[in-house]
């Protein structure tokens, strides 16, 4: 059977959607320091003009989507980092061909090294990939109307509430309450966000209830110690002192947990993962027995990827040795840089299959690759302007990788339930983030020359305040610095050390009850609010019948709807925004 899928329209109608999409959540990323996943919006966007041209299947329009979500995740990669060097005093434009060739760099890397996880994480180690998940049924409702009735209604609903909070201004993003207690700030909030009740839905409760615990660890534990112990703090309201608390302190214990699931997320998974590239050697090699291998599992072959990571080395070189002018530091980070990628990749890929590309923690990613490569530069003896200025702009090439790999396996994930070659998704997504790193740099200066960066120079009263790139440029200078909160970081490791021997102990006892490190890592780095969220949510799992009489999966149709109708309305009220309106009316 001929299947209609990787057609010369839906490239380039992914590819002009990856663009604008991309540029409208570059500034969504400056704007409130988070970005809106591009893949249901560009779903139902291809559906609508793919069915007016006639002949579309799901999995054209599945490819479409693949290839314009790529525009979001450079996006994200690149607004992370960048504006961090305007924030550290950097004057004039940022150069075009330095952004263009880490993001080049950058997304072919985080695309690509996923290959080797995509059967771990996807098939065999059964992730939720919630947002997969709801693009997946998205594009099922457009096959099939008449499954469409519960995805219509929850699309209705979260963009109603999303236009009342961000378009009108009639309603609040989020409840929140804080007081001291105790000589301690105690605070606690909740997102009022349908995408992330619909996260929790999909999610389940096992692993919504790790996110939770995190939080309520951080927040109900660690923020009131912390805020004890400043006395000064108490001249604040609780809730200030309780976010000044989390944003320079506590927040760097899911750093450190992080860190220390990531490495055993890769080597819990190092049997699969090895196991994968054997097999893609053997059909390399023509074994004597050669595997036939189904479409629906054909991957881009191990020797493509190795190729194309292969000559993203000498890119890497060349931009280390400009910016430093040692050849023998070049070499170094060139190498390392690789390493840190696939880390990185691993790490985002397993987050974004635990809570969606949306709420995947680029930014913490980016934290814990950069501490290496800055603590390097450090060792290596560069001082702290040159060594910061250095770290950040090679660190934007695991971030870029980081948001691309999360991306990438969100995509793979919703090909997965489609019945899409992964092949195709993987060339696909490649050639959107092609497409999109030759404009971030334009994008990025006309954007900061138009607004300014709060808190930077020559600033105006309407700059961006990009969060983001504030946490970033922070976590360089103070590695140079030495007034990072190692004490978080440490305490954060030793947690997550202290859960994995427990979770391994439960493994090895056979109990079905599981503690993984990193959803709990999660809840640490997450505002409190998205994690009570995303346990509501789950609870209506338990609570709700998922089947409807003909065993249609109604529960997950209308969350599935309420993720694409938050999702639709935050990139239309960025590209509002980006036009010149003053959102929200009411003010």
């Amino acid at each position: 059977m001929t299947l209609r899928e990787t057609t010369p329209r839906a490239l380039l109608l992914g590819v002009l959607l990856a663009l604008i999409l991309g540029a409208a959540n570059a500034y969504l990323g400056l704007f409130a320091g988070m970005t809106v996943s591009a893949s249901i919006p560009a779903a139902v966007i291809s559906m609508a003009i793919l069915r007016a041209l006639g002949g579309a299947t799901i999995l054209e329009n599945n490819l479409v989507q693949t290839v314009a979500s790529a525009g979001e995740a450079v996006a994200a990669g690149a607004i992370f980092t960048f504006p961090a060097l305007v924030i550290m005093g950097y004057r004039g434009a940022l150069s075009y061909w330095h952004i263009t060739i880490l993001c080049l760099v950058g997304s072919t890397m985080g695309s690509w090294l996923i290959v080797f996880m995509r059967r771990a994480y996807i098939v065999e180690e059964h992730l939720p990939f919630p947002e997969g998940v709801a693009c997946a049924e998205v594009l099922r409702a457009g096959e099939a109307a008449g499954r469409a009735k519960p995805l219509l209604w929850g699309g209705i609903i979260a963009a109603s509430v999303k236009a009342a909070q961000d378009v009108i201004g009639f309603a609040p993003r989020a409840v929140a309450g804080a007081r001291w207690f105790a000589g301690g700030a105690f605070a606690a909030s909740f997102n009022l966000s349908g995408a992330l009740l619909g996260v929790g839905y999909i999610v389940g409760f096992r692993i919504a209830a790790l996110v939770f615990a995190g939080g309520a660890l951080a927040n109900l534990i660690a923020i009131p110690i912390a805020t004890a112990m400043y006395p000064e703090l108490h001249r604040l309201t609780a809730g200030d002192a309780a976010h000044q608390i989390w944003s320079n302190q506590t927040r760097y214990l899911g750093v450190g947990a992080m860190l220390v699931g990531g490495l055993t997320t890769i080597w819990r998974l190092r049997t699969r993962i090895g196991r994968a590239v054997s097999e893609s050697v053997a059909i390399i090699r023509g074994a004597s027995h050669p595997v036939v291998v189904p479409r629906e599992e054909t991957d881009v072959s191990t020797s493509t990827v190795l190729g194309a990571v292969a000559l993203c080395v000498p890119a890497l070189f060349a931009i280390a040795w400009l910016l430093s002018g040692r050849v023998w530091l070049a070499v170094i980070l060139a190498i390392v840089l690789v390493i840190l990628s696939f880390f990185g990749s691993a790490i985002a890929g397993y987050l974004t299959g635990l809570v969606g590309a949306s709420n995947n923690p680029i930014s913490g990613v980016t934290v814990i690759v950069l501490l290496g490569v800055a603590m390097l530069l450090k060792l290596l003896g560069l001082d702290s302007a040159d060594g910061a200025r250095l770290a950040i702009m090679t660190g934007a090439v695991i971030c870029v990788a980081a948001a691309m790999a999360g991306d990438s396996l969100h995509d793979l994930a919703t090909g997965y339930h489609v019945g899409a070659t992964p092949r195709a998704l993987e060339i696909g997504v490649l050639i959107g983030a092609i497409a999109s790193s030759f404009v971030m740099a334009p994008v990025l200066n006309v954007l900061i020359d138009g607004y300014g960066i709060a808190g930077a120079a020559h600033a105006g009263p309407g700059a961006l305040p990009a969060p983001q790139a504030f946490l970033i440029a922070g976590v360089a200078r103070g590695v140079f610095g030495s007034n990072l909160p190692w004490t978080m970081i440490g305490t954060g490791a030793a947690l997550a050390i202290a859960v994995a021997a427990i979770d391994r102990w439960l493994e090895s006892s056979g109990r079905r009850l599981r503690l993984p490190v990193m959803p709990l890592a999660l809840g640490l780095y997450l505002p409190f609010g998205l994690g009570i969220t995303i346990m509501i949510g789950s609870l209506a799992n338990l609570f709700h019948p998922r089947e409807d009489r003909e065993g249609g999966n109604v529960g997950l149709l209308f969350a599935a709807g309420l993720v694409a109708g938050e999702a639709l309305m935050g990139v239309a009220n960025g590209a509002l925004v980006t036009i010149g309106a003053r959102l929200p009316v009411i003010r």
